[in-house]
Parts: structure tokens; sequence; C-alpha cells
């Protein structure tokens, strides 16, 4: 019966490992700094999430192809990470992970051009499959993520910022590339539309309820286990679901005083302990919550259309598991 994270791991070891040692192989380059900079990153902790999502819709959708799997995956994942890299340079992130952040250790500089890297070596990788379909949904993919940049730019400390604008910048910054990974793991099994398109509709709000359950986390977790400095969303004058909520539930006084915190350039403790105690008061993480399991439950139903099987099983855990995750 597979119904955690754990019991999804297990019963794709193998597959894993070998996923792992190819997206190591795909990072080769003569250049040390790339080395050095990429296996950093790389080996940072994460679970490699997308590139599991990939494997898993192309096993829903019949795939035997597992060296194409494998290979997409490395493209899923070097997009990803390059997006980690650039993101950081962005925030001025110290930590990633719990670890001291690349552009922290190396600089912005390399930070940037590392990241440039590996959005040009996954689509180099990409390019190999000779697949238009798999290009332009690569092309469409990093095309949105770098819109969600910029969206998030322009929504910097706006008290204003409605609920679809949120949607729609997470949609852009998280959902896309794992309605992408899914979608994928279609087009390759040459899985007919209508099974496509539930695969990506599963990703896409399978995306939105990791982000929404991962803004939670900064006026939730400890520092250990968030991975970076509490309240640091906060501070960046990032306007998240859990705020957004806050914001529509407080006082007129409130109000006003969240909004002299969101434009400080820095936060002191009494601040952050101000929020938090308002966020308490109104509720405003748990309603968060709400919305991030009802996005994972539409992610679980966009699934009725394949019969049951050990993949669609893992898939089933995965929403489970990003509403109620610790990482």
């Amino acid at each position: 019966m597979i119904t955690t994270l754990q019991d999804v791991w297990n019963e794709y070891q193998q597959d894993m490992e070998l996923l792992e040692r190819r997206i190591h192989e795909s990072l080769s380059s003569p250049v040390a700094l790339i080395q050095q900079v990429g296996a950093y990153i790389l080996n940072a902790g994460g679970k490699r999430f997308r590139p599991m999502l990939l494997v898993l819709a192309a096993r829903l959708c019949g795939s035997q192809g597992r060296n194409t799997e494998y290979l997409l995956g490395s493209v899923i994942e070097f997009i990803h990470t390059a997006s980690l890299l650039h993101d950081d340079v962005v925030d001025e992130a110290k930590l990633r992970r719990g670890r001291s952040s690349a552009n922290s250790l190396w600089g912005n500089q390399a930070s940037i051009l590392v990241g440039d890297y590996l959005y040009s070596k996954a689509l180099y990788l990409a390019v190999r499959l000779q697949n238009q379909r798999v290009m332009d949904v690569l092309s469409e993919t990093t095309t949105t993520m770098s819109e969600g940049e910029v969206l998030q730019l322009m929504q910097i400390q706006n008290a204003d910022m409605t609920e679809q604008d949120y949607f729609r910048l997470v949609e852009c910054k998280t959902g896309v590339l794992i309605a992408a990974a899914c979608r994928l793991g279609a087009i390759i099994s040459s899985a007919p539309a209508a099974q496509e398109e539930a695969i990506a509709v599963y990703g896409s709000r399978l995306g939105l309820a990791f982000q929404i359950t991962d803004d939670t986390l900064d006026y939730t977790a400890d520092q250990a286990q968030l991975g970076k400095m509490l309240g640091k969303d906060l501070e960046e004058g990032k306007i998240t679901l859990p705020l957004i909520f806050l914001l529509r539930k407080a006082t007129t006084a409130e109000k006003s005083e969240l909004q002299r915190i969101i434009n400080a350039d820095s936060l002191t403790p009494d601040d952050l302990s101000s929020v938090f105690e308002l966020m308490k008061k109104h509720g405003s993480v748990a309603e968060a919550l709400l919305s991030a399991r009802a996005f994972a439950d539409e992610a679980r139903e966009a699934l009725q259309v394949f019969p049951d099987s050990a993949p669609r099983r893992s898939l089933l855990a995965l929403a489970d598991f990003v509403v109620r995750r610790d990482m």
C-alpha cells in the first residue's frame, strides 16, 4: 500500500538512484566553477520532487522508456536549480535549505552565470530527443517562469495584492514547472490527449498546493525546518496568501501597522512577533492551508481518468504530502 512519501521513495528507489546519477553526469563541464557551484546546489538536500513527478507521470501513462525519463528528469531539475540560483541573487538570500546560499559563497556573478549555464544545458539535453512537443512545453514553461519572476518583483510591498494576483504569480513561478514535468511524462508515453491534459491539471493544482503550504512555513516553522531566516518573505516585502488573508481580516489599526511592517527596510523581533500574533488571532495560516488542501483535492480529482495502479497511488500520496510536509 502506497500512502506516504517514504512508500513512494521505496517503490521507486532504483529509478531515483539512476536519475540522480544521470543528473550529476549531465552537469559535466570542463569549467571548474560550474562544477563547484552546480554540484553544491544540486547536493543541497532537494528531494528531486519534480523529476520524480515526471517519472511517475510517465509510468502512469505506460512509458517503458526509462532513459528518456531520466534525461528529461535531469532537464527539469536543471531548470528548477537555475531558478533557485537566480531567486537567491534577486532576494539577496543568505541561506538555501539550511546551508549558505551559492551567491553568499561565490558571489552574485557566479550564481547568475551558473544558473544561465543550467538553463542552457537543460535545453541542450532536451533537443537531443528531437521531439518538437517536448521543446514547445519547455520553451513555454521557461518563458512563463521568467514572467513570474517579474510579476513577483512588481508585487513587492503591495498590500493591495489580491488572491487572484497571488494565484497567478504562484502558477507562473511554481505551478507551471510542476505541470510541465507531469505533461512531459505523458508526452513521451504517447498518452491520449485526455490523459495528458488530466496529468497536467494534476501538476498545476499540486504546484499551487505546494507553494501555498511553503508560504505558510514563513509564519509557522522554526528556522532549522524552514532552511532560511524565519520571516524572510515578509522582510523582502513578499505578499503571500497568509498575509493576504490577514490584511483582509485585520482591523483598520492592525492593517495600518501591517502596512508599516511590510514597507519597512528591515524587521525587528517585535515586528515579527506582532505579525505572528495577528496571524494566530485571525486564523490566517489555517485559512491558507485550507486553500492548499482544496487545490490538493483538485489534483487528486484530476487522476480519476486513470485506472488504479502503483504510479496513480504514488501520485495520490504526493498530493497528501505537499500539504503536510516539512520540506
